[in-house]
């Protein structure tokens, strides 16, 4: 179990401490692997074949629908009208510009329609698209802030990583242009100041549940790359 405590102690050695920071440094190893996985660097270097994108791409995907309804939970949970602003905005870019990166990855890559409506989804997808649901149906605001932080830093934090080759197939590089670009790094830095804002308002029990919701959702990524890769 991941308390109060156990955060106050890491943080009274440091001058500058922030929960987000803690939260990952106890979220290791699960967080580098995610960060530093190979899928990454063979999709930015040009060496993951069209199939094996595609078939990344189909089972990434099914989180869309489910990850979707999350942040509808969270606009209905914000404390603010500035919050739902903000969630709203990533909604749209979500369900605009990521959706559209998608269907036309699967037009260029041969997806058949059946495997795009009814795909056949690994269990580690599976797994992470029942974190989704029931965080979304059962997590207060900071839990749903603490999966958003996880989904989001993980894919900004490998976008930025990872070196393109000369060979990169345009849809490809797109996906990167999605998680590496300003506006998106915006809203990673506001989700992780908002958690660390949030956190200090919660009682015992609370935070144990968002420390832990975020330590799951750390792990739940890095099998989901495990598996597809």
């Amino acid at each position: 179990m991941t308390t109060r405590a156990d955060w106050n102690a890491w943080a009274a050695g440091r001058a500058s401490a922030r929960l987000t920071d803690w939260l990952r440094e106890i979220s290791e190893p699960d967080w580098s692997a995610t960060v530093n996985h190979p899928l990454f660097d063979a999709l930015a270097e040009g060496r993951l074949s069209g199939d094996d994108f595609a078939a990344y791409m189909v089972q990434d995907y099914g989180f869309v629908d489910p990850f979707a309804a999350l942040i509808g939970h969270a606009i209905g949970r914000a404390p603010s009208m500035e919050d739902r602003v903000v969630l709203g905005q990533f909604m749209g870019m979500l369900t605009s510009d990521e959706n559209s990166t998608f269907q036309r990855t699967f037009e260029a890559f041969g997806v058949p329609a059946a495997r795009r409506e009814a795909p056949d989804y690994l269990p580690e997808t599976q797994a992470f698209r029942a974190l989704l649901r029931d965080t979304g149906d059962r997590g207060d605001y900071a839990e749903l802030l603490a999966v958003l932080v996880v989904t989001e830093w993980v894919y900004l934090e490998w976008a930025l990583r990872v070196s393109r080759g000369e060979e990169l197939h345009p849809l490809m590089g797109e996906w990167i242009d999605l998680h590496d670009n300003p506006a998106f790094q915006d809203f990673v830095a506001w989700l992780r100041r908002r958690l660390d804002e949030e956190a200090e308002e919660l009682d015992d029990a609370a935070f144990t549940r968002m420390a832990e919701r975020f330590r799951d959702t750390v792990a739940k990524e890095r099998a989901f790359h495990d598996a597809v890769y």
